[in-house]
């Protein structure tokens, strides 16, 4: 009688665990902040160039093919620097760098140097990637490493469901300017949170040819295409959804709807992630929901059909998503070099975003990015 009595007591010490995990905990509180920051300018940026500063299509997507070469690139010095700095430092130079990143946003009614925030903003995304990497995968704990994914993700959402209505609003009222300022402010209080502990370094070995490699042609291709994802994501979606909608509110109303979706969906995937087996089903039957949902995009027309669409992607994007990290920590820690293999990974993905934006170049088809998506997400239910 009294095991049972304590029982769900236990099945929450997991919990308590990860939340008392010192490195863990920083790092929770920081994304939050962060990506607050984050959630309440990103999906207006493409907006910011195409509306306000009067920016041809194909110029935004040269501003977002800057900042795919940019983050391509600076993945090898960034890991360089944490091997030499630490990884504390390594993520307090990407917040300087988005600092610099709303600044230089700021400043373009006044100048052409449009390239410069693209470049700004690609160096501050590989320099906090590969150092949020390198800390999750070192102090992540194997056996409940889903768990402490998941709970990463909750923590995201959590700030991605106030973000974009807040920043919504903020830009409707106040405008853009006032609203990178804020932004700018919220990263630099980000950076607080990772310094309560001591600095922590992680050695790199990498070679170019490791993308190559016979053994890693699965992943490379793997990586590749989750990178033009994320830039349709990034790019496409705030883009197509506004050209339907026409209201910055209806854009942030529809991200918060989103966030909502994810943050109850990654509660229950992180329950069920409790082993390799079980991730690997979840990622691939995932993967296949969620390249229907980007067919769908292309037939949708009003608010409601987006919205339905939107939280549909993003609630099945879940079960790709967790899964997914989980398995890519666990794999890195059994690499002789764990920094070197998250150099592979975002230098992939860094490619991925770059043939994403061209192929909406080549093609000045919004609609494409969809259906490339959808082809090779439904392609990731094979590997």
């Amino acid at each position: 009688m009294h095991i049972t009595k304590y029982k769900p007591m236990l099945r929450h010490t997991h919990l308590i665990k990860f939340l008392f995990n010192r490195e863990l905990s920083e790092m929770y509180i920081s994304v939050a902040l962060r990506d607050l920051a984050l959630s309440m300018s990103g999906i207006f940026v493409p907006l910011y160039l195409l509306i306000d500063l009067d920016y041809s299509l194909n110029k935004v997507l040269l501003f977002f093919l800057f900042y795919g070469i940019a983050v391509t690139l600076s993945v090898i010095p960034a890991a360089k620097f944490t091997s030499r700095y630490g990884i504390k430092h390594g993520i307090l130079m990407s917040m300087f760098g988005l600092i610099m990143y709303n600044i230089s946003l700021v400043t373009l009614p006044y100048h052409d140097l449009f390239f410069m925030p693209a470049i700004l903003s690609g160096f501050s995304t590989s320099f906090y990637w590969i150092n949020f990497h390198a800390d999750f995968a070192k102090f992540s704990d194997k056996k409940n490493r889903g768990r402490e994914v998941s709970i990463w993700f909750i923590t995201a959402y959590t700030s991605i469901l106030v973000g974009p209505i807040l920043g919504s609003v903020i830009i409707t009222y106040l405008g853009f300017i006032t609203l990178f300022v804020i932004v700018s402010l919220i990263f630099m209080l980000s950076a607080v949170p990772l310094f309560l502990s001591s600095e922590v370094y992680e050695p790199v070995k990498f070679s170019v040819s490791d993308i190559f490699k016979k053994s890693h042609l699965k992943e490379t291709y793997f990586y590749i295409t989750y990178g033009i994802r994320m830039m349709i994501s990034q790019v496409v979606f705030p883009l197509y959804i506004f050209f339907l909608l026409t209201k910055y509110i209806s854009l942030g109303a529809i991200a918060s709807l989103t966030a909502l979706g994810s943050m109850i969906v990654g509660y229950f995937v992180g329950k069920l992630s409790k082993d390799e087996k079980k991730e690997m089903t979840m990622f691939k039957y995932g993967s296949l929901f969620h390249s229907l949902g980007l067919f769908f995009m292309i037939f949708v027309k009003t608010f409601v059909q987006i919205a339905v669409v939107n939280v549909y992607l993003a609630m099945s994007f879940i079960f790709v998503d967790i899964p997914h990290h989980s398995m890519f920590y666990t794999k890195a820690r059994r690499q002789k070099s764990m920094m070197g293999y998250i150099v592979f990974r975002e230098i992939t993905i860094g490619i991925g975003r770059i043939v994403g934006v061209l192929l909406i170049m080549l093609t000045a088809s919004l609609i494409l990015g969809f259906i490339v998506s959808g082809i090779t997400m439904l392609t990731w239910f094979f590997i």
